[in-house]
């Protein structure tokens, strides 16, 4: 075999992927850096297998490479997966629209591969998958002079690629007090050696990727204490636009923490960083081009689910349920976040948009914010992952009359449950942003007492009756063009300046009352209510969320202490698609009885 052709080079990285997917449970054993997350392998792995899945081979053996390169961005995962993936956008771009490629041409696109791949990253370390890729070229360049074909090229770099492979703890400091070799150096290795399996004759190449067990990561943090965990969140983002520079957008996010690596091309980038700060970093890609395919990994919630659980129960729950991140921390209680387009730029609630940002993104948009629940594959992943540390899972997630989340959830936790074999319950809790919160916070507590799963489970419709919220609008606007509220309603608002108090009825959908003309009207109304309730039956807690008015969410709450004799639970603002329907200025009371 002297040149590859379109389908002979995707047949190349076909077997390279299947090598690399036979081996990806010990390359996450052994992964150790740059954080040691146990998931290099699954990275690997599936970046080449939506490398090689997602895209079909061609004649043209440069019109083959650009498929493989874009299906390569789109699906890059973790570091590992970003660096091969501008590796493969680094081999393409050497050859462009080449009907096939010498071995010359082959020698020259890895040389062009590991300079783009080495550009790519913000601190390249010696050791990793980048030197292996380093050596490969220059193992290559040795070997053309002396081979044949390229059966003996290939082969004849592999005692090379091993014994650097060897030298890898000897060259990074992490790797030796582990005790293992890199597990990206590793995969690499085992991609080149199934590379030549099919130009020696053909093995691995159109044998089927077995792709099961391969969803998104989720698999937790080794670490031996958070101490070594410099940032919370892994972060990847797919940008897409013109004349994009990716030395120039590393160098404007590289403040917002490590492990940063911008791949791909002018036209598309994919970004990796771990940091404290998504919502900063998609801002700032935002203004470079379309931003998709956010992803934010909890690091530190991982290697507590994993490795501190406090409870034999996961309460899980959604971005529309208001609750304090130290109330979550402290009751381990996983949210999944709903998705807000703004524009053109489709945000992960809390993760990458912050409600702060919100209300001035909301304000100069043409159009109006659209929210849209998570992707069943999302649930899925995190039911798989919770399963195998938890021994249930209690799901309870907004109203059902108000979004498609409890259903996706309803059917991920269905397929998760028949694939792991454990129980998975998900609730309707007919509320949202503070009376879910009270009503996850009050699960949460009796998963904490030690109640079991089925007595949970049967109290908790009666918690749900027990909750209610009561809202303060400044104007219907945004509930009636986001569909929570009919057009009639907030015209006929609008027309006698009424300013409504805004609750839910029992089966989750919106109802208002009151005739009041005044914010405080309003506010007089909810304590007289929330006063006559703790009268009529106890309230166990009580709590006031509001819309970007810290001040007056403040002094609602000193009101309602004098009131009633005790503090609220908390004091907060509201998730970004709740306030897409309450609007700024909106403040809310939320009360649970005994």
């Amino acid at each position: 075999m002297l040149e590859l052709d379109g389908h002979q080079i995707y047949r190349v990285f076909r077997a390279g992927a299947r090598r690399v997917l036979g081996i990806r449970k010990e390359l996450d054993r052994i992964n150790v850096f740059p954080v040691p997350d146990g998931d290099t392998g699954t990275n690997l792995a599936a970046t080449l297998a939506a490398a090689v899945e997602s895209s079909r081979p061609t004649d043209s053996a440069g019109k083959t490479m650009e498929n493989m390169a874009d299906a390569a961005l789109a699906g890059a995962r973790g570091n590992s997966g970003v660096i091969f993936a501008q590796f493969i956008s680094g081999f393409y771009e050497s050859l462009t629209d080449a009907a096939t490629i010498s071995m010359e041409k082959f020698v020259a696109a890895v040389e062009n591969a590991y300079s783009r791949a080495r550009s790519a990253i913000s601190n390249p370390r010696d050791g990793t998958i980048l030197s292996m890729i380093g050596d490969w070229a220059a193992a290559l360049r040795a070997e053309l002079g002396r081979a044949r074909n390229f059966r003996e090229l290939l082969g004849g770099t592999l005692p090379v690629l091993r014994t650097s492979l060897a030298d890898t703890p000897n060259r990074l400091a992490e790797l030796k007090a582990a005790g293992v070799v890199d597990a990206g150096a590793s995969g690499f290795v085992a991609f080149v050696s199934g590379a030549h399996a099919y130009v020696e004759g053909g093995e691995g190449a159109d044998e089927a990727l077995d792709l099961t067990d391969l969803d998104p990561g989720g698999d937790a943090p080794d670490l031996h204490d958070l101490s070594e965990l410099s940032h919370r969140y892994c972060t990847e983002a797919l940008v897409v636009g013109e004349s994009l520079d990716p030395e120039a957008i590393r160098a404007e996010v590289s403040d917002l923490g490590d492990s940063l690596i911008a791949a791909g091309n002018r036209r598309k980038l994919r970004i990796h960083i771990h940091t404290d700060r998504p919502a900063d970093l998609i801002e700032r890609l935002s203004a470079r081009g379309d931003v998709l395919q956010q992803k934010v990994d909890d690091m530190k919630e991982q290697f507590l689910t994993a490795h501190a659980r406090k409870y034999p129960i996961a309460v899980v729950t959604d971005s529309a349920c208001d609750l304090p991140q130290e109330l979550l921390e402290e009751y381990q209680i996983h949210v999944v976040p709903l998705h807000i387009r703004v524009g053109d730029v489709e945000y992960l609630d809390r993760r990458t948009l912050s409600p702060e940002r919100f209300y001035d993104l909301a304000d100069a948009s043409p159009s109006f914010p659209k929210t849209s629940q998570p992707s069943g594959a999302v649930f899925l992943r995190t039911y798989r992952f919770l399963a195998e540390h938890y021994e249930s899972i209690l799901a309870v997630h907004l109203a059902g009359k108000l979004s498609g989340t409890y259903e996706a959830s309803l059917r991920a936790a269905a397929q998760a449950a028949s694939e792991t074999g454990k129980r998975i319950d998900v609730v309707d809790s007919r509320h949202l942003s503070g009376s879910l919160g009270l009503v996850v916070l009050r699960t949460a507590r009796a998963v904490a007492e030690g109640r079991t799963h089925d007595r949970i489970l049967s109290d908790l419709p009666s918690w749900s009756d027990k909750a209610d919220i009561l809202v303060s609008v400044r104007t219907l606007r945004y509930m009636v063009r986001g569909g929570r509220v009919s057009p009639l309603q907030g015209l006929a608002a609008k027309a006698l300046n009424l300013k409504p108090i805004v609750s839910l009825e029992q089966d989750g959908s919106s109802k208002l009352y009151g005739k009041a003309f005044s914010v405080e009207s309003n506010l007089k109304k909810i304590l007289e209510m929330t006063e006559r309730k703790h009268r009529s039956g106890k309230l166990l807690n009580y709590a006031v969320v509001h819309a970007h008015d810290p001040e007056g969410a403040g002094a609602l709450a000193s009101r309602l202490e004098r009131a009633l004799g005790f503090p609220p639970e908390y004091v907060m603002e509201i998730s970004s698609v709740i306030a897409l329907n309450a609007g700024r200025g909106a403040l809310a009371v939320v009360s649970m009885a005994e």
